[in-house]
């Protein structure tokens, strides 16, 4: 007889444990190949250790959603919100959600591409996005066959509903809408804030990456959610309590620090540029310069495959992809000539577009690029349930995250073989935009 309970050891959380539902479901072809997608692209070519992958994270937030599902309804729960879920909080109710959380947490990731994230938006048709596939691989793949053979049956349309980031299903499908319980259950996983996706990535990417920015107090953090009722929109939703406050403050100081030291590190993203440039050569070469969005076909890629072409492309310099595979694979990668500095903006705002029409004008375009990241208007704004029974704003509650700065960056970058002639030349004709824009001023 098997055995009734399966374990793992894992960094982060010492042991994650799973039964045999969601083994068979992690020895799955859609869950295996998560084996074969890297979490953080080819961001190992500037932190050796992020060889990590999609496989592990997706154990990871099964087991953080599941952490936080239990000390959210372990709690007492006021009467207001009891009243709207008193069906749900039954016990064969509760334990079916309990599983469904667990089930889509662990599958919210087996619809992504090669290399995650990196150029999503322009390898997909316009419509398309990797939640998108998760649902069909959800709902079609031999994943739906276990879940419906499951004793007692798992709904697989449950999983989607509560695996699928409500804010991108909208785009998709602008009717859609979730039950009141089943949006409580989806913020438990997609959270903008507290989401159990949001908490792994930023704890497992600063551990494999050997930075201490994404580091914080994960568990208090979990131990402080609520539930509540929000007083703008009268909609459940999660709220913290005030006693774990600072552990918010630390999440979002680590999410703003892995994004200004990590996630937008000048390196990483010019090996994402190359990589999103060879992908829309090779896809194109082979294909219609998008990857598919048959979930068949897509399980038939992997990082793997884009690896193997890469190296051979880069060792044929007669291949039509020689030229954009070569940066990759042996380093000569567009080096940073300008980076956006604050000061610079606010002295002259356009000066961004001038330097890089600048740069194109004396480079050639082929020779420059450009890679900005606008300011997100993301408030961190939730509820915070107050010692004496007030529910009130973040923003009100916390200084830090009212004071907390959008996330911003723009660089400009050149071949390798131009990087000190192209910063010289930039130098002065910064400076130039710059007291031209003083002289302005004073004129004004």
């Amino acid at each position: 007889m098997g055995k009734v309970r399966h374990e793992l050891r894992d960094g982060l959380y010492g042991f994650i444990e799973f039964d045999d539902l969601e083994k068979e479901l992690i020895d799955s072809r859609p869950f295996q190949r998560l084996r074969c997608i890297h979490q953080l692209a080819m961001c190992y070519q500037v932190y050796p250790g992020a060889t990590h992958k999609r496989f592990e994270h997706s154990l990871g937030v099964m087991e953080a959603a599941t952490r936080i599902f239990d000390g959210v309804f372990s709690q007492r729960i006021s009467d207001a919100v009891h009243e709207r879920i008193k069906a749900e909080l039954e016990p064969d109710q509760i334990a079916y959600w309990r599983r469904v959380v667990r089930l889509a947490a662990l599958l919210h990731d087996v619809g992504h591409l090669p290399f995650s994230h990196a150029a999503e938006e322009a390898l997909l048709p316009i419509g398309w996005n990797h939640e998108r596939i998760t649902a069909d691989m959800i709902l079609q793949s031999e994943i739906n066959g276990i879940l419906h053979a499951a004793r007692p049956m798992v709904d697989p349309q449950d999983v989607v509903d509560l695996c699928w980031d409500v804010r991108k299903r909208a785009k998709v499908d602008p009717k859609f809408a979730l039950t009141p319980w089943k949006t409580l259950l989806n913020e438990i996983i997609t959270g903008n804030t507290f989401g159990a996706d949001r908490i792994d990535y930023l704890l497992r990417d600063s551990w494999h990456t050997g930075v201490a920015y994404g580091r914080f107090d994960h568990q208090r953090l979990i131990d402080g959610l609520r539930t509540a009722i929000d007083p703008a929109t009268e909609e459940i939703t999660l709220g913290l309590d005030i006693g774990a406050i600072h552990s918010a403050e630390a999440l979002l100081l680590a999410r703003y620090f892995m994004y200004t030291q990590v996630y937008f590190h000048d390196v990483r993203r010019a090996y994402d540029m190359h990589l999103k440039e060879f992908l829309l050569g090779y896809l194109t070469k082979y294909g219609t310069g998008k990857f598919p969005t048959d979930w068949n076909d897509l399980m038939k890629c992997t990082d793997h495959e884009v690896l193997a072409a890469l190296r051979e492309a880069a060792a044929s310099p007669h291949d039509s992809l020689h030229k954009l595979a070569a940066p990759l694979m042996s380093r000569k990668h567009f080096r940073t000539i300008y980076e956006q500095v604050s000061i610079h903006k606010k002295k002259r705002p356009t000066v961004f577009d001038e330097l890089f029409a600048f740069a194109k004008s004396e480079f050639g375009a082929e020779n420059v690029r450009d890679d900005v990241y606008p300011p997100k208007s993301e408030r961190n704004n939730f509820l915070v349930l107050t010692e004496d029974g007030s529910i009130e704003s973040s923003l009100e509650v916390s200084g830090v995250i009212a004071g907390l700065a959008p996330v911003e960056f723009g660089f400009i970058l050149a071949a390798p073989e131009l990087k000190e002639r192209a910063k010289s030349r930039i130098r002065t004709e910064l400076q130039r935009l710059l007291n031209e824009g003083i002289l302005a001023s004073k004129g004004a």
